[in-house]
């Protein structure tokens, strides 16, 4: 018998709470492509999956949601969900293919009501709506699942847990640099470093700070600059140029200002390096124009990327600089790598055996730049 043939008012409501509890969790404008691994009916769990085509962590992580996908096909179903432009998301799929559903966040809605800041971020939710979990799709294991599924028994369908919104279209073309920098600047409040590197150009949306910090790899509390020039900026650099070209130091001069280096002393990890044991570059493989590097709770993965590189994530993990060998043909020379960090202990012996590297907490001096206005 339906609810809505019911004789008591009060079995009326409770009915109509119980199918309406999950509806709507999640509001989204377009479904790009629905997921071509798992029933849109009647799934125990829900994953929303966060990305945007220039998160390099966030590609990688769906090759670990698909995983997961493939695994609970009938009990979970996963939305990775955007609130870029779709022609340039639609264009990004047709080069790199996904099975998972894809769905548009145009008004970033969605993104809004999870306060999501950092990417790769996802929230896990079962059938009735409730939130069970939240981080980066590479913290969420198989085990987890299951442990969710054994606890949570009710099932919804995708209509009622995501709800479709209509909004204006706004249809962008990309645009491409004619210069080899080109700067503007951007007039929002701070926000996380945005970043696309492809076969055209590296483009860089954030502070002034982070850009620097990004481009020279050197951990952002060695970057000093006064509140009045830490503005936001939009930076293309057109390719190709040399590896080893000093991007930071053309972004500074682009901006017509300074840097005064000075040495300070505190808490470094510093590396060092006599016998190299570095990976060659055929151990891992994600692809051109692909992630560089996945950065997980305990790992940090990378593909084809310098020690250097690896530094600057490690900095950002550890909270403190990681000064790496000034020679060039140790610091600057392409690898893959697979490194845990998460125990000091851990990661010293995984250094030392795979990669010959020594690292050491120490407390001594490391150099400090000062971003200043050139002097009339």
């Amino acid at each position: 018998m339906s609810c809505f043939n019911r004789k008591h008012t009060s079995l009326v409501i409770i009915c109509l709470l119980t199918a309406t509890y999950a509806f709507g969790q999640i509001k989204v404008s377009e479904f790009l492509q629905d997921s071509k691994i798992a029933s849109a009916d009647n799934n125990k769990l829900y994953f929303v999956d966060f990305w945007a085509t220039w998160c390099a962590p966030c590609i990688t992580a769906k090759e670990h949601l698909g995983v997961l996908q493939k695994k609970f096909p009938d009990e979970l179903y996963i939305i990775s969900v955007s609130k870029e432009n779709p022609l340039v998301v639609e264009r990004f799929l047709n080069k790199k293919v996904t099975e998972l559903a894809v769905a548009m966040d145009y008004n970033g809605e969605t993104f809004k009501k999870h306060n999501v800041k950092i990417l790769p971020d996802g929230v896990l939710y079962n059938a009735r709506g409730e939130v069970l979990w939240q981080g980066g799709a590479p913290d969420l294991k198989d085990y987890m699942i299951s442990n969710y599924l054994r606890k949570n028994k009710t099932t919804s369908s995708l209509d009622q847990f995501a709800e479709l919104i209509s909004v204006k279209e706004e249809i962008a073309t990309e645009y491409i640099p004619k210069k080899e920098i080109e700067v503007s600047g951007l007039t929002e409040g701070k926000s996380e470093l945005q970043i696309v590197d492809n076969g055209n150009y590296l483009k860089l949306n954030g502070s002034l700070s982070d850009i620097i910090s990004y481009l020279a790899r050197i951990y952002k509390n060695q970057i000093e600059v006064p509140s009045e020039l830490n503005k936001n900026y939009q930076v293309y650099f057109k390719k190709p140029y040399s590896p080893n070209e000093n991007l930071a130091f053309k972004f500074i001069t682009e901006l017509g200002l300074g840097v005064d280096r000075q040495f300070v002393e505190g808490e470094v990890m510093k590396f060092t390096v006599e016998s190299p044991r570095f990976w060659d570059t055929d151990q891992i493989n994600w692809g051109i124009n692909n992630p560089k590097f996945l950065v997980g709770d305990s790992q940090i993965q990378g593909d084809n990327v310098s020690l250097r590189d690896v530094a600057y994530q490690l900095a950002y993990v550890l909270d403190m600089p990681v000064i790496v060998p000034e020679d060039t043909s140790i610091s600057l020379t392409l690898h893959d790598w697979d490194i845990h960090y998460k125990f000091y202990q851990l990661m010293q012996s995984d250094l030392e055996d795979n990669f010959g590297i020594r690292a050491e907490k120490k407390k001594t001096t490391y150099p400090v730049y000062h971003i200043l206005k050139k002097a009339p």
